[in-house]
C-alpha cells in the first residue's frame, strides 16, 4: 500500500498517529492497575504492591526510554519499529496470566519454603516481580520517544505542539483506561479478561500504526555529537543537567502529589477499588489536558524556560491550596451521603461526587502537572541537545516518579504525616520554578520583582502550613460510612498518626476505647467496669475457639492485630509456645498501645512474636502451624479482598498441620447476602469441613479444617485457665453458653454457598473489590445466618446444630446478646408468665411481659359461646405467634402446660379449624414426626377451605412438614413437599426465604455439594 494512495483516506497522518497513541495509553494503564491486582497477590497489602509496581512500571519504562535515545537516531522507520514494540507488548499480555500462575504455584509451594531466611523470601519476591512485568515496561517506555520522533521528523517547528499533543492524547488514553478497567471491564471479564483486552488493542495498534506510519523518517545527522553528553559544550553541558535534574524533582513531586492526595481523599471517601481509581484517573486526566494546553504555547514562547519556571511554581502554589479546600471533603461527603438514596443509583451518583471532588482538589496542580514534561524537552531541542531530548526528559521524570513513590510512603508520610508531606513537595516544585525564572533574570528592577515573589510564594506556604484544617477528629471521623463529621463531645482522640499504608486512630467514646483504620474502626474494647463491647465477643471468641477443636497447640498465627485482644486470648493457654500476629500496618501495633493493660499478653508475653509485613508472604516461610486466625478488616476495603479468595483459601492448609484448624472473621454488615456466598463458596471449596458461630448480630466466626471432620468439640475445656477468665468478663461461663453461638455445620453453609447464583470471589475476579463498595454504600447486611438462628421455625435443631437444652439454656450473664440470645430469653420469659401466673424478676423486657400476658389471655379465655370469625383470627393469630416464639427455644419438656397440654384443649367453644391447628402445634411442640406428617398432610389438603388469616398456619404446617421429613432423614420426602404444596401457600417475604434455604439444604444432603 503506497503512500499516494493513503494519502487520500488519512489527509493527516500525524492526527490519525495521535488517536492511535490514545488507545496505547489506554491499554497502557490497564497494564499499570491489572499488575497491580496480580502483584498484589504475591507482594501483599495493595498500597505496597501499587508502589512496586509502580517503581517497576516507571523504571522499566525509564530504562526504555534511555535505550531508545541512541538507537532511534540511527533507525529510518520509527513508527514501524513502534508497532513493532506495540505487537510485542500485545503478545505478552495474552500469556502473562497463565505464566504468573505457574509462577506462583511454584513460588508459595516449592520456593519459598526452602529459602527460609526472610531477607531472602523478600529478595526472591521483588526480584520475580520485577522479572514478570518489567520486559513488558521496558518495551512500554520506548513508544513514547519513538512516536514523538516519528512525528517531529515529519513536522519541523511544531515541537510543542506534537510533544503537547502526543502527551494530551496518551494520558487521555491512560485516564479513560482507567475508568473502563475498574467499571466495565473487571467486573466483566476479570482481571484476565482486562489483560486480554488491553493485549488485543495493543495488536489493533501495532497494526494501525504500521499501516498509517509506514514511510521512512530519514535519520538525524545534525545533532549526532550532541546527543553524546562528553560533547555538549561547557554551557549546553550546564543547562542540560539543569533540564533533566528539574524533571527528575518534578516527577518526584508529582507523584508524591498522587500518594498523598490518594491517602488524603481516602479519609473522606472511603478505601475502595473505584474511589482509588477515580482518584488516579482525575490525577492522569489533568496531566492530558495541561499537555493540551501547552502545546501552542510552548512553540509561541520567547523564553520557553521562563514559561517552563511559572508553570512550575502555580503548579506548587495550587498544591499548597489544595490542602486548604480539602477539608471541606468531609462536609462534601457528608452530603452526599445524607442526600442520596441507599441504592445502587445512588451509589453511581456518590462516585459522580467523588470524582467531582477529586477533581476539585487534584485536577488544577495536575493541569499544571501536565505541562511540565513538553516544556522541559522543548527548552532542550531548542538549545541543539537534540532529538534524544525527549528519551532523556522522558527517562529522568520517570525515574524521578519512582523516587516520589518510594520517599512519600517510607519516609514522608510516616516521619511528617499528610500535610507536610504534600507541602515539602510542592516547595520543591517551586524552587525549581524559582530557579529557572532565575536564570531568565536579567536586570536589578526584575531581580527586585523574582524576590518579592520568592516572599509571597514563601509566605503562603507559611500561611497554609499553620492554617490548613487537618483535624484529626474530623480526619478520622469515617465520614463516608455514616455522613457524620463532627462527632459527639463526649469523644475524646487519643492517638493518631499518618503509616506507610493507613492513617490510624485511637479515640475514646462514653463506654469504650476504639482504634480506626482510616476512619473505619476495626476494633474497640469496654473501658473499665463498662459492660463488654460487641467487639470483645468476636476477639475472645476468634481466640478462644480453637482450643475446643485443637488439643493443646503450639504454634498460632494470626493474621491482623487490631486490638490485639485476639493475640492476648490464644496466649491465655499455657499449652502455645508461639503465637505470630503478623500485621501490614506498623502504626497499627503502636496504637493498640493503648488497650495495653487489657491485652497486655500480646505485648508483654515473651511468646508473642509481632510481624509487620504481609501475612502470605510471612507464613508461605514458616513452619506450619496448629491454628491460623484471619481477622482482616472488611472486604469493601481496597486490597482486603484478596484474604477472602478461592486462591487464599487453597494456601491456607498449606500453613496448617494435619490436624489443624483455620478461624476466618467475617463482618456481616455493610455487606449482602449475595457477597457472603462468594466468600462461602471461596471457602467451602478448599476445606473438609467447618463450623460457624455467630459472636453478635454483626460478626460470623468460620472454623475450617482443610482434612478431617470437626465431630470432636470439646467446649468445656475453653472453660479452663486463664481462658475461662476471658470469657466470664463476657458472662459465658458454661458449655451450654457457648453452643448457643454456633449457628452452621458444613451443610448450613453451603447450603447458604449454592443458594445464590454468584461467582466464588477470586483473585482473578475479585467480587468482593468491585461489590462490597456499594453493599457498603448501601448500608447492607448480611442477615440470613443471624435469621436462621433468630427464626420462627427450629432450623438448626432440626440440621443438628443447636438445640434447647432440657434445662435452664436462657443466656443467663452474657450482656452483649445476639438476636438468637434475645429470642431464647423472651421464650424463657413468656413460660414463667404463661405457666407460672406471675411476675419475674426485674430488668426484663415490659414489652416482653406485655405480649405474655397477652399471649396467656386471650388462649386461655374460653367461654360457651360460640367464636365469632373476628374472634377465631385473633385466637388463631395469638397461637401461631406463640409458636414461633417458644417452639425454637424451648425444650419439649419446657412446653408442659403452654403448647403441650395447653389450658385450651378442653374449650368447647373453638371453632374446630382452630382445634385442628392446636393439635398441630401440640405434635410439632413434642417432636411427634409421625403425627406432624399425618396431621400436616391433612391440614394442607383443605388450605383452600381456610380464611385469610390462618396464612401464616397454612406456612407453619409446611415448613414443619418438611422439617418432620428432615428429622426422620426422609430428604426427597421434604423436597416433595415444597413441590406438592408449596403453590397453594402464600407467603411473606420471611418464609419465602426460610423455604427457599430448606430447599438449598435438602439440595446438598440429596446431592451433595457442588460448585
Amino acid at each position: 500500500m503506497n503512500s499516494t494512495f493513503l494519502s487520500r483516506w488519512l489527509p493527516n497522518r500525524t492526527y490519525w498517529l495521535m488517536i492511535i497513541f490514545v488507545f496505547s495509553g489506554f491499554a497502557g494503564l490497564i497494564y499499570q492497575s491489572i499488575w497491580s491486582h496480580y502483584l498484589g497477590l504475591f507482594l501483599g497489602h495493595a498500597a505496597y504492591a501499587q508502589a512496586l509496581v509502580l517503581a517497576i512500571f516507571m523504571g522499566g519504562m525509564a530504562l526504555g526510554s534511555a535505550l531508545v535515545v541512541r538507537a532511534g537516531e540511527r533507525w529510518k522507520y520509527l513508527i514501524r519499529i513502534y508497532a513493532l514494540i506495540e505487537l510485542i507488548i500485545g503478545i505478552c499480555a495474552l500469556f502473562f496470566h497463565e505464566i504468573f500462575i505457574w509462577v506462583l504455584d511454584v513460588s508459595y509451594k516449592d520456593v519459598i519454603p526452602s529459602l527460609g531466611d526472610m531477607s531472602l523470601v523478600y529478595a526472591y519476591k521483588w526480584g520475580l516481580a520485577a522479572l514478570l512485568i518489567l520486559p513488558q515496561s521496558v518495551l512500554l517506555g520506548m513508544t513514547f520517544p519513538l512516536m514523538s520522533s516519528g512525528i517531529i521528523r515529519r513536522e519541523s517547528n511544531k515541537n510543542g505542539r506534537i510533544l503537547g499533543g502526543l502527551y494530551f492524547t496518551n494520558s487521555l488514553g491512560a485516564a479513560i483506561g482507567v475508568l473502563c478497567c475498574a467499571f466495565l471491564i473487571m467486573p466483566a471479564v476479570g482481571l484476565h479478561g482486562a489483560l486480554l483486552v488491553a493485549g488485543i488493542m495493543n495488536l489493533c495498534v501495532a497494526f494501525a500504526a504500521f499501516v498509517v506510519g509506514g514511510e521512512a523518517t530519514g535519520v538525524v545527522t545534525e545533532n549526532k555529537n550532541d546527543a553524546n553528553l562528553s560533547g555538549v559544550v561547557s554551557e549546553k553541558r550546564r543547562l542540560l543537567v539543569l533540564m533533566l535534574g528539574g524533571t527528575f524533582l518534578s516527577g518526584a513531586a508529582s507523584f508524591v502529589y498522587e500518594v498523598v492526595w490518594i491517602r488524603m481523599l481516602s479519609l473522606a471517601v472511603g478505601s475502595t477499588l473505584h474511589a482509588f481509581e477515580l482518584m488516579l484517573a482525575t490525577f492522569i486526566a489533568g496531566i492530558a489536558f495541561g499537555g493540551l494546553w501547552i502545546r501552542r504555547k510552548a512553540d509561541a514562547s520567547l523564553s520557553p524556560m521562563k514559561l517552563l519556571g511559572w508553570m512550575q511554581i502555580i503548579m506548587g502554589l495550587l498544591v499548597a491550596l489544595s490542602l486548604m479546600v480539602y477539608a471541606s471533603s468531609f462536609e462534601w461527603s457528608s452530603f452526599l451521603i445524607n442526600l442520596l438514596a441507599k441504592t445502587d443509583a445512588g451509589y453511581a451518583a456518590y462516585n459522580l461526587g467523588t470524582a467531582l471532588l477529586a477533581i476539585t482538589i487534584m485536577f488544577p496542580a495536575a493541569f499544571f502537572a501536565g505541562t511540565t514534561l513538553p516544556l522541559f524537552t522543548v527548552v532542550l531541542l531548542r538549545s541543539g541537545v537534540g532529538e534524544s531530548a525527549i528519551g532523556r526528559v522522558y527517562a529522568w521524570n520517570t525515574l524521578g516518579a519512582i523516587l516520589g513513590v518510594f520517599v512519600a510512603i517510607h519516609v514522608l508520610i510516616p516521619f511528617t504525616g499528610l500535610k507536610l508531606t504534600a507541602l515539602i513537595a510542592a516547595l520543591v516544585d517551586v524552587l525549581i520554578g524559582m530557579i529557572l525564572i532565575r536564570m531568565s533574570v536579567n536586570d536589578d528592577r526584575e531581580f527586585a520583582r523574582y524576590g518579592l515573589m520568592g516572599f509571597v510564594i514563601l509566605s503562603i506556604f507559611a500561611v497554609v502550613s499553620l492554617k490548613a484544617p487537618f483535624n484529626p477528629e474530623v480526619l478520622s471521623s469515617g465520614v463516608y460510612r455514616h455522613g457524620i463529621v463532627h462527632h459527639a463531645n463526649g469523644r475524646q482522640m487519643l492517638f493518631y498518626q499518618d503509616g506507610k499504608t493507613a492513617s490510624v486512630s485511637v479515640f475514646k467514646g462514653s463506654d469504650s476505647v476504639a482504634i480506626a483504620t482510616n476512619g473505619k474502626p476495626d476494633a474497640s474494647i469496654a473501658i473499665a467496669h463498662k459492660a463488654p463491647t460487641e467487639d470483645e465477643y468476636t476477639m475472645t471468641l476468634a481466640g478462644a475457639l480453637p482450643f475446643a477443636y485443637v488439643d493443646q497447640p503450639k504454634r498460632v498465627g494470626v493474621i491482623g492485630f487490631g486490638s490485639g485482644m485476639t493475640t492476648h486470648v490464644v496466649l491465655s493457654s499455657e499449652h502455645v509456645e508461639r503465637v505470630d500476629t503478623v500485621e501490614i500496618e506498623k502504626v497499627m501495633v503502636k496504637g493498640a498501645r493503648f488497650f495495653e493493660s487489657v491485652v497486655r499478653r500480646a505485648y508483654r508475653d515473651p511468646r508473642s512474636n509481632i510481624v509487620v509485613d504481609d501475612a502470605k508472604s510471612y507464613f508461605s516461610g514458616q513452619q506450619k502451624y496448629n491454628v491460623v486466625i484471619s481477622e482482616p478488616s472488611n472486604p469493601w476495603i481496597s486490597g482486603i479482598g484478596n484474604l477472602f479468595s478461592t486462591e487464599f483459601y487453597n494456601l491456607v492448609p498449606t500453613y496448617l498441620t494435619d490436624d489443624g484448624v483455620f478461624i476466618q472473621w467475617l463482618q456481616l454488615y455493610e455487606i449482602d447476602n449475595q457477597l457472603v456466598a462468594t466468600v462461602l463458596k471461596a471457602l467451602t471449596a478448599n476445606f473438609a469441613d467447618y463450623h460457624a458461630y455467630i459472636s453478635n448480630n454483626f460478626d460470623l466466626i468460620i472454623v475450617a479444617s482443610p482434612t478431617r471432620q470437626l465431630n470432636n468439640i470439646n467446649l468445656e475445656r475453653l472453660l479452663e485457665g486463664a481462658t475461662g477468665d476471658d470469657l466470664a468478663r463476657l458472662g459465658i461461663k458454661t458449655a451450654e453458653q457457648l453452643r448457643l453461638f454456633r449457628v452452621a455445620d458444613a451443610d448450613i453453609l453451603r447450603a447458604y454457598a449454592n443458594l445464590y447464583d454468584v461467582k466464588p470471589n477470586s483473585d482473578y475476579f475479585p467480587v468482593l473489590s468491585m461489590k462490597a463498595p456499594a453493599a457498603r454504600f448501601k448500608g447492607s447486611q448480611a442477615d440470613l445466618l443471624t435469621g436462621l438462628g433468630s427464626s420462627n421455625f427450629p432450623l438448626l435443631e432440626f440440621m443438628n446444630v443447636w438445640s434447647p437444652p432440657a434445662e435452664g439454656g436462657a443466656s443467663g450473664e452474657i450482656v452483649r446478646k445476639s438476636n438468637q440470645l434475645r429470642r431464647i430469653d423472651q421464650a424463657h420469659t413468656i413460660r414463667s408468665i404463661f405457666i407460672n401466673h406471675t411476675d419475674i424478676e426485674s430488668g426484663k423486657n415490659e414489652q416482653e411481659i406485655e405480649l405474655a400476658m397477652q399471649l396467656r389471655g386471650v388462649l386461655t379465655d374460653c367461654t360457651d359461646q360460640k367464636f365469632s370469625l373476628y374472634q377465631e383470627k385473633v385466637w388463631v393469630n395469638n397461637l401461631t405467634l406463640l409458636a414461633n416464639l417458644t417452639i425454637p427455644y424451648l425444650h419439649p419438656s419446657q412446653q408442659k402446660g403452654m403448647l403441650i397440654d395447653a389450658p385450651w384443649v378442653g374449650c368447647e367453644s373453638l371453632p374446630d379449624n382452630a382445634k385442628k391447628l392446636s393439635h398441630l402445634i401440640e405434635a410439632i411442640t413434642s417432636r411427634n414426626f409421625v403425627l406432624v406428617e399425618e396431621l400436616a398432610k391433612e391440614w394442607l389438603g383443605s388450605v383452600n377451605e381456610l380464611p385469610t388469616f390462618y396464612m401464616e398456619a397454612n406456612n407453619l404446617a409446611l415448613v414443619y412438614l418438611q422439617l418432620a421429613y428432615v428429622a426422620q432423614g426422609e430428604y426427597e420426602k421434604a423436597r416433595d413437599v415444597d413441590t406438592e404444596f408449596g403453590t397453594k401457600i402464600m407467603n411473606s417475604d420471611g418464609n419465602d426465604r426460610i423455604r427457599a434455604f430448606i430447599l438449598s439444604w435438602l439440595d446438598v444432603k440429596i446431592n451433595g455439594y457442588k460448585q
